[in-house]
């Protein structure tokens, strides 16, 4: 059986003293990002949902930390891949609720599994949630995300529209994270931001590689919030930016 792994508590400036809570194996997933935090382990691309590990479990250990810890304002649903993957999510986040009323769910999907009515439901357990979305193009997203050949980008925007529709008061906050060479030309910026006026999520951020390979993973210089900026002035959708300082 899969061992989850707790981590924190930690401060976070958006959401208060988290939890991460990580259930899934490394690294199952839809994509295969070039700037995947994970690293380079051999990721096993799958879009079907597994039981990682039994919810009871999971739930056990989860007391078990906040026994020998505290109470987070938030708990952070992850996974070392596609947190969705994971077939106990819904399970986990009614339990969660239940157990521990005073503290939100937060989670990081990319959006692939969106398509599946089922999959929004467990999701809108979670406030805020938060997802990825690099740009709207596919051939960049082809290059960025090595997806599953059975995903589409068109897909993904689709799921985050329908997601959206359904909510009722839960945040929506996607993240861009821009490669230098891959999504962070102007066409590119267009693209997205034509799909963000019509997913209209509740904020973005626009966040650049912590995974740096020479040649292949290279992240944005400072000067690229400045660009964004004149590339969406008139995008009528909050921005937070998690950048390089300029220099000098």
């Amino acid at each position: 059986m899969h061992e989850p792994i707790l981590s924190g508590p930690m401060d976070h400036p958006l959401l208060g003293r988290v939890v991460g809570v990580d259930f899934s194996p490394k690294k199952v997933c839809s994509y295969d990002c070039v700037y995947c935090g994970v690293g380079m382990n051999t990721t096993r691309k799958t879009l079907e949902r597994e039981m990682f590990l039994p919810v009871d479990a999971l739930v056990d250990a989860i007391d078990r930390f906040t026994g020998e810890h505290e109470v987070p304002d938030t708990f952070f649903l992850t996974g070392s891949g596609e947190p969705m993957l994971y077939a106990g999510f819904g399970e986990t986040a009614v339990r969660l609720q239940d157990r521990y009323p005073s503290a939100a769910q937060t989670v990081y999907t990319n959006g692939s599994l969106l398509g599946d009515p089922l999959v929004r439901r467990e999701i809108a357990r979670c406030d805020p949630i938060q997802g990825n979305l690099d740009g709207a193009e596919e051939a960049s997203f082809l290059r960025l995300s090595r997806p599953h050949r059975d995903t589409s980008i068109a897909d993904r925007i689709e799921g985050f529209k329908a997601l959206k529709r359904e909510l009722d008061g839960q945040q929506l906050w996607l993240h861009g994270v821009f490669v230098k060479g891959f999504n962070d030309g102007g066409d590119e910026l267009r693209a997205l931001g034509d799909a963000l006026a019509e997913i209209g999520p509740d904020l973005f951020i626009v966040r650049t590689t912590g995974r740096v390979i020479e040649g292949l993973c290279e992240p944005v210089g400072a000067g690229f919030r400045a660009f964004v900026d004149d590339v969406w002035a008139d995008l009528a959708i909050p921005l937070k930016f998690n950048l390089p300082e300029p220099q000098g």
